[in-house]
C-alpha cells in the first residue's frame, strides 16, 4: 500500500500578529521623525460690515458711519474721502464697533480700511467702499469782497451771505479759515442782512494793516447747513488791503478800478472844497 508524504512546513503563525507588528513598526517610524507637527487650525476670518449709526444698513448723507466686526475685534479703522481727508471716529463696544464722530457728505466716495483680529488671534485687513447720493437740496454763498475785488479799503469787512438759512452754524463756522499776514486774531459774527438772509462776518481783532494779503478758505463741500440742505463746493477768496491815501498821492491808485464799472468814487473817503468833492481814484468821462 503506497503512502503519501506531505512537505514539511514551519510552525503556523497567525496573520494578525504580523499585521500588528507592521503597525507597531510604522508607528515607531513616524514618531521618530523630527520636526513633524500637525497643522494648526485655520482661524475664521472676521466679518466686517458698514452701516449707519441709527442701526440701518443703508447709509445716506448726513448719517454717522459705523463699521462693525463679527468673529473678532477691530484694531484700527481708516475712512478717507477722495481728497485724502480722514473721517474722524473711534472704537467702542470692546472694539467690535467703530463710529464716526462727523456726518458723511453727499456725492462722496469713501474708502474704508478695517484692520481686525479674530477670536483665534489671526490678523487681517478688510477694504470696503461706499458712495453717497447727490443732495436733493443745496445752499450757496455770496462772498464780499467778491472775486473781482483784488484790492479793498482798510474798513472793508469779509462777509459771507447765505442763500438759505443756516441752522447748524457751528458746522459751517468750523470750515471757515482766514489767514492774513502774521495771522492776526479775530472772530466770526453771525447776523441777518436787510433781506433777512443769514450772514457771517470776520472781524479782525485789530484793523487791517495796509498791504495785508487776506485769504479765505471755506471748505464747505458736503457740509449740511441745516435741515438737509448741503453745500456742493468749496469757496476760496484772496484780496489785498490797500494802503492809506493822502492828498500828496494823486498819482497812486488806492482802490481798484474795473473796466466797465460806472464812473464814481471808488474809496470811502472824499476830499474837496465847498460842496464839490472828489474821490481819489475817481474816473470821469470826458
Amino acid at each position: 500500500m503506497s503512502q503519501f508524504s506531505f512537505p514539511r512546513r514551519g510552525p503556523f503563525r497567525p496573520r494578525r500578529a504580523a499585521l500588528a507588528l507592521a503597525s507597531a513598526v510604522g508607528a515607531g517610524t513616524l514618531s521618530g521623525c523630527a520636526g513633524f507637527a500637525a497643522p494648526a487650525p485655520v482661524a475664521d476670518p472676521v466679518k466686517v460690515a458698514l452701516g449707519a449709526a441709527d442701526g440701518t444698513r443703508t447709509v445716506q448723507a448726513g448719517d454717522k458711519l459705523t463699521v462693525t466686526a463679527k468673529g473678532g475685534v477691530l484694531t484700527e479703522v481708516t475712512v478717507t474721502d477722495p481728497r485724502g481727508r480722514r473721517l474722524p471716529g473711534g472704537l467702542g463696544d470692546g472694539g467690535t464697533v467703530w463710529t464716526s464722530s462727523a456726518k458723511i457728505a453727499p456725492a462722496t466716495k469713501y474708502s474704508v480700511v478695517a484692520r481686525t483680529r479674530s477670536d483665534q488671534g489671526g490678523v487681517a485687513a478688510t477694504k470696503e467702499s461706499l458712495t453717497t447720493a447727490r443732495p436733493a437740496r443745496l445752499n450757496t454763498v455770496v462772498l464780499d469782497p467778491g472775486p473781482r475785488d483784488a484790492v479793498v479799503t482798510v474798513d472793508r469787512l469779509l462777509t459771507l451771505t447765505f442763500e438759505h438759512p443756516v441752522t447748524d452754524r457751528a458746522a459751517v463756522q468750523r470750515r471757515l479759515n482766514v489767514t492774513a499776514g502774521d495771522r492776526p486774531a479775530g472772530s466770526w459774527d453771525w447776523a441777518t442782512d436787510r433781506n433777512g438772509k443769514d450772514q457771517v462776518t470776520w472781524a479782525p481783532a485789530q484793523r487791517w494793516k495796509p498791504g495785508t494779503e487776506v485769504t479765505l478758505r471755506a471748505e464747505l463741500d458736503g457740509v449740511d447747513s441745516g435741515g438737509g440742505r448741503y453745500f456742493s463746493g468749496d469757496y476760496d477768496l484772496n484780496f489785498t488791503i490797500s494802503r492809506s491815501c493822502t492828498d500828496s498821492d494823486p498819482g497812486r491808485v488806492c482802490g481798484k478800478v474795473h473796466v466797465g464799472d460806472p464812473a464814481g468814487v471808488l474809496t470811502s473817503s472824499v476830499r474837496g472844497k465847498d460842496e464839490h468833492t472828489t474821490g481819489i481814484g475817481d474816473r470821469h468821462d470826458g
